[in-house]
């Protein structure tokens, strides 16, 4: 991300792994289910290779594994003094970003594996009412504590504005 003038980093990051754990324990028992089932079948008496169940076993895990770990590495996000931004994608990438003045509301969700794990996914509200403009950043450490730098940030530029249309006269 190229900066602006007078623009500065305040956070950056992935979403974090413990994150990414109900996805991973979605696919690992989606592929014990697919093994037990063909262990299953196979105790039946259906004629197939005594390697197949343990193929779809290993092969089961490391997409589990690769498919989050992709996920997570390539979906970056900044905050900096003037705008959020996301990219996500590894061959065609996607980009979003808006300044940080134009964020109306911040909310925090965590489900109660996400208090548990630490974790939050934080929506921003900007002045636009089109839903492609809608902001997440998912999976993130604290959100809490995220939320209140971003406030901050946002609150900062308000103040440090241009002056009003009157010249700044009081």
């Amino acid at each position: 991300m190229e900066m602006l003038s007078n623009e500065a980093v305040i956070w950056e990051g992935h979403p974090t792994w413990r994150a990414t754990l109900s996805f991973h324990i979605k696919g690992l028992l989606l592929t014990v289910a697919l093994f037990s089932l063909l262990l299953l079948v196979d105790w039946a008496g259906v004629n197939m290779s005594a390697a197949l169940p343990v193929t779809v076993l290993l092969v089961g895990v490391g997409l589990t594994v690769a498919a989050g770990w992709v996920q997570r590495y390539f979906t970056l996000y900044a905050i900096t003094t003037k705008r959020l931004h996301i990219r996500q994608g590894i061959l065609s990438k996607t980009e979003s970003s808006t300044n940080v003045d134009r964020i109306q509301n911040i909310t925090v969700y965590q489900s109660l594996v996400d208090r548990i794990m630490r974790v939050g996914s934080i929506d921003f509200d900007t002045a636009s009412n089109d839903p492609k403009d809608a902001f997440r950043f998912a999976g993130v450490n604290d959100p809490q504590s995220l939320r209140e730098r971003i406030m901050h940030a946002r609150d900062s530029e308000h103040s440090s504005g241009p002056d009003d249309a009157q010249g700044g006269l009081a």
